[in-house]
């Protein structure tokens, strides 16, 4: 197959399949990468399966793990413990590497030179299983604000929280511009804050709740 499926990631409502006419109103896409060019297409399930092949979607490293479905609200369903427990831990390291290397690396400046090579790597030849265990290893040590539960937690805060303030008159976003710019000093979320900013959320048309 010419695609491979790299990852699956958050989109907004606006955003289309690029490979057919549908909107990715799942808020969750499957992100493929053309191995000839290297050219990146969001997907949905179907024509991510379609365009890489059947089982191409499974155990892949996924940043979604703190975004509800857009019909569920917060309240009595399970939690999101965000852990890798029962994941394979390969995919648990690209997570961790696309969190601190990628994705957060200019909010939070939590880059480090030996997961910084590793990400290196992993984008052009890919990882071996030492490798592996040695970012799961950094992983499992790191400081309580660089562990991957709480960076995919603040990655799918930050996603949503930018959506709202995208998506509000200027004059309504100083709450979540706010708590933005604590998130990011801080490098964490409170019970409190989690509950306040899912109760701003949860009025503004397309963004979901969180975890």
């Amino acid at each position: 197959m010419p695609y491979q499926v790299i990852r699956r990631d958050l989109t907004e409502t606006t955003r289309k399949c690029d490979f057919c006419p549908q909107y990715l109103t799942s808020l969750k896409a499957y992100v493929l990468k053309d191995l000839e060019t290297g050219e990146l297409f969001y997907a949905g399930p179907t024509c991510a399966i379609n365009n890489a092949g059947e089982g191409s979607t499974s155990g892949i490293p996924d940043l979604t793990k703190f975004t509800l479905a857009t019909n569920v609200h917060m309240g009595g369903g399970p939690g999101g413990q965000g852990g890798a427990t029962t994941e394979n831990p390969e995919k648990s390291a690209i997570e961790y590497l696309m969190l601190r290397e990628n994705k957060l690396v200019d909010e939070l400046k939590c880059s480090y030179s030996m997961l910084k090579e590793y990400y290196e790597k992993h984008n052009s030849q890919g990882l071996s299983d030492s490798d592996v265990r040695h970012i799961n290893n950094i992983a499992s040590k790191a400081p309580e604000n660089l562990s991957p539960a709480v960076l995919q937690r603040i990655y799918n805060y930050l996603f949503w929280i930018d959506a709202g303030i995208a998506k509000l008159p200027k004059n309504k976003t100083d709450f979540l511009v706010g708590v933005r710019n604590t998130i990011v000093s801080k490098g964490k979320i409170s019970e409190k804050q989690k509950a306040a900013i899912n109760k701003w959320l949860e009025n503004i048309d397309g963004v979901p709740q969180l975890k």
